[in-house]
């Protein structure tokens, strides 16, 4: 039995060690995957958190045999996925029934240093649905295969090709327009 399954087993009897051991050896992992969807390192640190909770509270569904990193990536992308609908419900919300006043920062006009090539791509990123920002983020910064995507997403491989293909469609026109409205200025 390697020292992953050992651990899996170890932690599903309830043996604080081995899940002490666990967050330890899987947190780089789990951090890296939220921190690509929230900036803030309290909203990243609370999510982690999550994960780690809900792993431990539905270890027992973890056969010994499968895959546990791939199993705790798509808990932890699951776990993202709900924060950003919670998060954009929220927003929604807010402009419904909140205050009518206009948002104290802005974000920076396109001629200030602020508004580089990274600023303006992760911005068009932000704009993006989780649906088609997920896989997107997946493949090209997490550097996972569609097959690695579709297992931790729960979606098939056709389904993540399409993802994939309609993210960068989108944001390709949303950096064109960017582009276009800068061209004139030069």
């Amino acid at each position: 039995m390697s020292f992953e399954r050992e651990l899996v087993v170890r932690a599903q009897a309830g043996e604080e060690a081995a899940q002490e051991e666990l967050v330890r050896q899987y947190s780089p992992i789990v951090f890296r995957l939220v921190s690509r969807f929230f900036r803030h390192r309290e909203d990243v640190e609370d999510l982690a958190q999550d994960v780690f909770f809900k792993v431990f509270t539905r270890i027992d569904q973890v056969r010994p045999d499968e895959n546990f990193p791939g199993w705790l990536r798509r808990v932890t992308i699951n776990t993202c996925y709900d924060e950003l609908r919670k998060t954009r419900r929220r927003t929604a919300a807010y402009e419904i029934y909140g205050p009518q006043q206009e948002p104290e920062t802005a974000a920076p006009d396109a001629g200030s240093a602020e508004f580089d090539e990274f600023g303006t791509a992760r911005a068009a990123l932000e704009t993006l649905d989780p649906k088609l920002k997920i896989p997107l983020i997946l493949k090209e910064v997490e550097e996972l295969s569609v097959a690695e995507i579709a297992k931790s997403m729960g979606i098939t491989q056709t389904n993540v090709k399409v993802r994939l293909f309609r993210a960068r469609k989108k944001l390709a026109a949303i950096l064109g327009k960017l582009d276009g409205s800068e061209g004139g200025k030069a």
